[in-house]
Order: structure tokens, then C-alpha cells, then sequence
């Protein structure tokens, strides 16, 4: 699932970008701006409701993927905590990540920057409870957890350019594609990794 849903991103954003009204800046425009109602004084419901799909179909597959990767931390009570937090802020993560899809910011300026940036405070505090869990965890390859803490900073820089911290640089839009696509990276690696556990 951590697979699907970071294809079901990719794809189906790439698929708004080329139907995006006027064509679309890759360096220049962020994501959100996919999912706007109304692009280039054009009206774009089609870009909308691929936004839509693209977050909520990598929400909803978080879930299952975040629940298979916990039922592999539970031998001691420090991992069970990890796990649970890890899966409980990716959780949450998951809800603002549609959320932020649904409330366009064309419209609902205000809900979609909060869900924006809750959804990178609380998928970045997740991935480090399990890069943590991870590191613990002799057979577990650090390979994962070093990946997963790369992710961290990489998130943690891009929330200080949301909060107005050097935002010239690490607040750009490009930083904001490094930052999810860096996302998106980790569940794949996370995703191969699980399947070859319970395989």
C-alpha cells in the first residue's frame, strides 16, 4: 500500500500537470496550485478533483501501510510506543493530507495552509518515531532508517521555509517538490521492505 499510494500520487498529479490550464511551471508552481478550482482565471474542476484523487488516494493508502508496519515493532514496550506514535501522527499526517486536497486554496486559503502544514509536522514526527524503532532494531538494515531520517530534515527545512524561516530558499516551491517527493520515496523503500518481510 505504501507502494500504491505513492504511485497513485505521482501519477495522477503528473496527469493534472500536463491538463493544467496554461501549462504548469514545475520549478515555479507548487503542488496546491494543482488543485485549485479556478487556474489562470479559467475554471478548473478537472485539476481539482485529480488533486483529490492524487491526496486522498495516497492518504487512504497510508493507513493499511502504516498498520502492516507497525505489527512489526511490538517485541518490547520501547518499539511498541514507537510504532504506536509513528502510526497515530502518520495517521493524522493522512487525514490533512485530504484535507488539504478538499479545502482548495484558492477558496479556503486559511484551512489549506494549516492542513499543509500539519500534514509535514506530523508525517515528518512519524517518520522519525520509525527511523528511530528502526535503528533499535538489529535486523532490522539501518539503510531504512537513515532514508527515513534524510526525509526528516529534508521536511523539517521545508516546514521552517512554511514558517518563514530562510523561506527564500527552502521555502520555495522546489523545496516544497523535494520535500513530498522525498515522501513519496520513503514509503516506496519502506513498501519494498515490508513486502519482503511477510513474504
Amino acid at each position: 500500500m505504501g507502494i500504491l499510494g505513492g504511485i497513485i500520487f505521482v501519477v495522477v498529479t503528473f496527469i493534472a500537470m500536463l491538463t493544467y490550464p496554461g501549462g504548469y511551471n514545475f520549478i515555479e508552481y507548487s503542488f496546491s496550485s494543482l488543485g485549485q478550482t479556478v487556474i489562470n482565471s479559467t475554471p478548473s474542476m478537472l485539476n481539482y478533483y485529480l488533486f483529490v484523487t492524487a491526496c486522498s488516494g495516497a492518504a487512504v493508502c497510508l493507513i493499511p501501510f502504516l498498520f502492516a508496519m507497525r505489527t512489526y515493532f511490538t517485541e518490547t514496550t520501547s518499539f511498541k510506543v514507537l510504532s504506536w506514535l509513528g502510526t497515530l501522527l502518520g495517521l493524522g499526517a493522512a487525514v490533512n493530507l485530504s484535507a488539504l486536497s478538499i479545502f482548495a486554496g484558492n477558496l479556503y486559503g486559511e484551512i489549506h495552509g494549516n492542513t499543509t502544514r500539519l500534514f509535514f509536522i506530523l508525517i515528518m514526527l512519524g517518520i522519525l518515531c520509525y527511523s528511530i524503532a528502526i535503528l533499535k532494531k538489529s535486523e532490522y538494515e539501518n539503510i531504512y532508517a537513515v532514508i527515513g531520517l534524510v526525509v526528516v530534515v529534508i521536511c523539517f527545512l521545508y516546514i521552517m521555509g512554511l514558517f518563514g524561516i530562510m523561506s527564500d530558499i527552502i521555502g520555495s516551491n522546489l523545496w516544497q517538490k523535494i520535500s513530498v517527493y522525498a515522501l513519496v520515496l520513503w514509503s516506496v523503500f519502506q513498501g519494498y521492505k515490508l513486502l519482503k518481510v511477510f513474504d
